[in-house]
């Protein structure tokens, strides 16, 4: 990395910033809050790496159990480290501060309780800069107690169809959701979010789905890249997405923001069924996992955007489903299995009709 000006300033929120004005190849931002007991596994991985053009961002996000002791005794150890202190405000908000200071060609948001695999920067800013990517997207091995597994986020999950190849978003309209949506299996070129003014959703979880949506509907140059470089770390006590019963309206905000984004952008006509049956099947399935004591304030807001989805989007299976309070997360997903069904031969018999004509 190439020497800059250390600037320290205290902003507007009482945040304490340090950061380097030189030019570096890729900026690692890295959310942090009460990991003190992961934290330093993280930076050891990404210092470790063979490729060393870049800085690491850690935007502490007011940790109390000495997480900040750490990232400020690796700064002082690494002049690649910048750390950003900041009122609790959620990994979302935590993100975007460290997007603002960035100054790398490309942008890398990792979790501060995962690790990265070896010769993982080397091998994704070398296929990002031959491929030309606006988004390169790798896959993830689960880390669960030490052992390392093929999840969810790996890369033999990928629609085989799209690796080796070079799409833009125009190609993949109604494949979209086949397409990890976390942060952490993407490398961004930090000029393309910039000038989309792409960014994270600020609520407390799901805030990648905003940021994964806007850049698949935006981005020219996407490239699926068949290998698994980062490693995340599965049910961690403490951790947001670790608990089963869910406590917060989150999918619900990510309609709301994305349908909105849709309008905004002018992409609303080209995206509502396949954004309308995902995000939707989203906050049903939800409905079906959260916390007894909380379901009633949630399920009022479900039925709100339920009418509203019926009343925008007229001709989906929404239109025949009809979920219940008390419904369970297998009962509302065999119902809408039925609606979705229904609707199909609906749409089935219309079209026959018409082509007899």
């Amino acid at each position: 990395m190439s020497e800059g000006l250390d600037i320290f300033r205290v902003n507007r929120h009482g945040c304490f910033l340090s950061y380097n004005l030189g030019m570096t190849k890729l900026s690692v931002i890295i959310p942090v809050y009460n990991v003190k007991d992961y934290i330093s596994e993280c930076l050891d991985s990404i210092l470790a790496q063979s490729f060393n053009d870049f800085e690491i961002i850690c935007v502490d996000d007011g940790s109390s159990d000495g997480s900040l002791d750490i990232l400020n005794d690796y700064k002082k150890r690494d002049g690649r480290i910048v750390v950003i202190n900041k009122m609790n405000e959620g990994s979302g908000v935590a993100r975007n501060y460290g997007l603002r200071f960035a100054q790398g060609k490309y942008v890398y948001f990792v979790d501060a309780d995962d690790v990265l695999a070896q010769d993982a920067l080397k091998i994704a800013v070398s296929v990002a800069d031959t491929k030309q990517t606006d988004i390169l997207i790798f896959g993830a091995y689960s880390l669960h107690e030490g052992r390392k597994r093929n999840g969810g986020y790996s890369s033999v999950k990928f629609p085989r169809k799209y690796l080796g190849n070079v799409f833009s978003a125009k190609e993949i309209k109604r494949e979209i959701f086949k397409f990890p949506s976390t942060a952490w299996t993407k490398l961004y070129k930090r000029e393309f979010l910039l000038k989309n003014n792409i960014k994270f959703q600020e609520i407390r979880t799901g805030q990648d789905q905003l940021l994964f949506f806007h850049s698949m509907i935006k981005a020219e140059r996407i490239y699926l890249l068949a290998k698994n470089l980062y490693y995340y770390r599965k049910n961690r006590k403490g951790a947001v997405t670790c608990c089963k019963k869910k406590q917060n309206y989150s999918p619900i905000y990510v309609f709301l923001a994305i349908e909105k984004l849709l309008k905004d952008e002018g992409l609303f006509n080209e995206y509502k069924h396949v954004f309308v049956s995902g995000y939707f099947s989203k906050a049903t399935s939800w409905l079906g996992k959260f916390h007894e004591d909380m379901k009633a304030g949630y399920y009022k807001e479900y039925i709100k955007l339920l009418h509203h989805i019926r009343e925008e989007y007229s001709d989906g299976w929404w239109q025949y489903f009809i979920p219940k309070r008390t419904d369970s997360y297998c009962k509302l997903k065999i119902k809408q299995l039925v609606a979705k069904n229904f609707c199909f031969m609906l749409q089935w018999g219309g079209m026959v009709k018409s082509f007899a004509k």
